[in-house]
């Protein structure tokens, strides 16, 4: 494989960040059937900067201290390809940012998996205050809105990258911003019809209307909702991992999906398929931080649930794809998610010491250990 030359961010400058980002899709790579390992693209349509203020405890309507803050470019995309990235696995992250905020390349963990497009104004910034305890409070700021014209660029460049790494996995996560032009949010229906026609399978995870709409599509093979998300996908309350696993196979049945991956927090996740489901656990000592855990047990699902060689090309009905292995990638996926909890900021930086996951069937008598909530979906 003909590996590209990474050059510190500081000697390239942002012009040559940008252009390399641009031309990454024309480096000669060797097929991944030849490679015997998975890749995966992601795409974070609406990229923040995560800022985290450490403080020994926080008490609402009053002045608070941080001990500590820190600040750096994130988005769930991102962190997917960040995890995969400490576990060896081929990945890029496609992400458009805000002109004005181009400085955090600098400064922002593995930025060699980042393929950038340049947009106008600034990005969001999501705020995390994080407690001794380990309580987390977030303040997230609703998506930055990306002309049409960029986002097109946006869908280009993530079909580029899909095509240079031979991906196995196209993961789009986050919040879906609107197109300041007319208020629609951003439409994935070019971006999900070729990468699957490349014989690439996309998952999505995203709440809200952009879930329902994009879950129904039969243009995704997986979602990764969490309970309360899953109960508004069903409409109904849900009480017992059983009835968690009633609703998986009922959003898969109805929507035609390969997998639903549904975290539950400290109840662990399941994996369901058609015809398969598996729910793992893996324990940590201490929870430090619970942000971004569901990207890390994403990254691990998709970065290492594929048998065999990995992509081979095909269509959209799965006919000619490589098989999934539920077990294999719901067993990194536990694992990955239970590190994330043990750090205080969305990045892993090692996956040493890792907790061993725990896989059975699903035990559908254990009741969630909280209730899910029903979230109206409004219609736009």
């Amino acid at each position: 494989m003909q590996k590209a030359c990474h050059v510190p961010l500081r000697r390239l400058g942002m012009r040559a960040i940008r252009n390399r980002s641009r031309a990454r899709g024309s480096v000669a790579l060797t097929p991944r059937k030849e490679l015997l390992m998975p890749a995966v693209v992601s795409l974070t349509p609406a990229p923040v900067i995560d800022r985290t203020y450490l403080v020994d405890s926080f008490d609402a309507g009053k002045v608070n201290r941080a001990t500590e803050i820190q600040e750096f470019l994130s988005g769930k995309g991102i962190n997917v390809s960040r995890t995969l990235r400490v576990a060896n696995v081929p990945t890029s992250a496609v992400l458009p940012i805000g002109r004005e905020d181009e400085h955090l390349l600098f400064r922002t963990p593995y930025p060699q998996v980042l393929r950038i497009l340049p947009i106008p104004g600034r990005m969001r910034v999501n705020t995390a205050i994080l407690e001794k305890s380990g309580r987390t409070t977030n303040v997230n700021q609703k998506a930055v809105p990306i002309p049409q014209r960029e986002w097109e660029a946006v869908v280009d460049m993530t079909i580029t990258e899909i095509e240079a790494l031979h991906a196995d996995w196209l993961v789009v996560s986050g919040s879906v911003p609107r197109h300041p032009e007319n208020g629609e949010k951003v439409d994935f229906t070019r971006l999900f019809t070729e990468a699957r026609r490349l014989g690439t399978r996309v998952a999505f995870d995203s709440s809200g209307t952009s879930l329902e709409k994009w879950a129904r599509s039969g243009l995704v093979n997986l979602i990764k909702p969490n309970t309360d998300e899953i109960a508004t996908l069903v409409n109904r309350e849900l009480h017992t991992v059983g009835e968690v696993l009633e609703a998986g196979r009922d959003v898969i049945e109805e929507c035609g999906l390969e997998v639903a991956f549904v975290s539950m927090g400290g109840d662990g996740a399941l994996a369901i398929s058609k015809d398969e489901a598996i729910w793992g656990l893996a324990k940590v000592d201490e929870v430090v931080n619970t942000t971004g855990a569901g990207d890390a047990s994403l990254a691990g699902f998709v970065g290492h649930s594929i048998v065999g060689p990995g992509q081979l090309g095909g269509r959209a009905d799965h006919g000619t794809l490589p098989d999934l292995s539920l077990r294999a990638g719901l067993a990194k996926g536990v694992v990955y998610g239970a590190v994330a909890v043990t750090v205080p900021t969305t990045i892993i930086e090692s996956l040493d010491n890792a907790p061993t996951p725990v896989l059975t069937e699903p035990p559908v008598e254990k009741p969630l250990s909280e209730p899910t909530k029903i979230f109206e979906t409004p219609s736009a």
